[in-house]
């Protein structure tokens, strides 16, 4: 099941979806009647489904998703929309910027180089090498071990400056090591309150704020480096 938010899709990706729900005459119908349509489609379907608390509980979503209920072929028809492989017959990685401390990669590896890594090195680990750069120059470099299995990371930087770069590398047992792809940099993102946290954890007003962008619905406060810096800052204050 594809889930999709109505409200944002295309003239001719709507006439799609219509046709597939059997809508007659959809080009002569505008943006909005479409989303209408469909709305009312899917809501009165829900209606003979759901009874009591769990049809509220469905309402809730019916006019910002619709459960669009094609074969794999019909939602791969979609305007825009393209099939993706299996697999990659490139080996590649690729990282972007998440946080002012998170990185995100992402990567694959071709059979083609697997078998051949197989064959050459036998038993191997994969391992993501970061190396963080300042002015051009190298200030920081680790490995992170991930799993055969794996492909993707969360990557943490302790630097809010300079750029980051993650090699894909192999390596046996013998300690031979072998980068099969190389990321292309990406500038790290420097974050005002973690060089500042006496400001505002001096300010009431100010923490508040910034805390409310940072929990969830429940007021708990989200996992975050900066938020615990700050706290670690007024426990230390307090303690004096």
């Amino acid at each position: 099941m594809v889930l999709i938010k109505i409200e944002s899709l295309s003239q001719k990706e709507l006439e799609h979806i219509a046709i597939q729900e059997g809508v007659q005459d959809v080009s002569s119908l505008s943006r909005d009647e479409l989303i209408e349509t469909l709305k009312d489609i899917y809501e009165d379907e829900r209606d003979d489904i759901y009874e009591g608390g769990e049809d509220n509980v469905q309402r809730r979503f019916v006019t910002w998703l619709t459960d669009y209920r094609g074969e794999a072929s019909e939602v791969t028809s979609l305007p825009g929309v393209e099939e993706l492989p299996e697999l990659y017959p490139e080996t590649s990685i690729h990282v972007l910027t998440k946080s002012a401390t998170w990185l995100f990669c992402y990567w694959s590896i071709a059979p083609l180089d697997i078998e051949r890594l197989t064959q050459e090195l036998g038993a191997y680990d994969i391992l993501l090498h970061v190396v963080v750069s300042e002015d051009g120059q190298e200030v920081d470099s680790y490995d992170i071990n991930v799993g055969s299995s794996d492909y993707q990371w969360n990557i943490n930087v302790s630097s809010t400056h300079g750029s980051a770069k993650v090699d894909l590398v192999v390596e046996n047992a013998q300690g031979r090591r072998e980068v099969l792809a190389s990321s292309e940099s990406v500038q790290l993102v420097s974050c005002y309150w973690l060089e500042h946290q006496q400001e505002i954890s001096a300010s009431t007003d100010l923490l508040e704020r910034e805390l409310t962008l940072l929990t969830n619905r429940e007021g708990t406060v989200l996992p975050c480096e900066t938020v615990e810096a700050i706290v670690r800052t007024i426990e230390q204050e307090e303690a004096v």
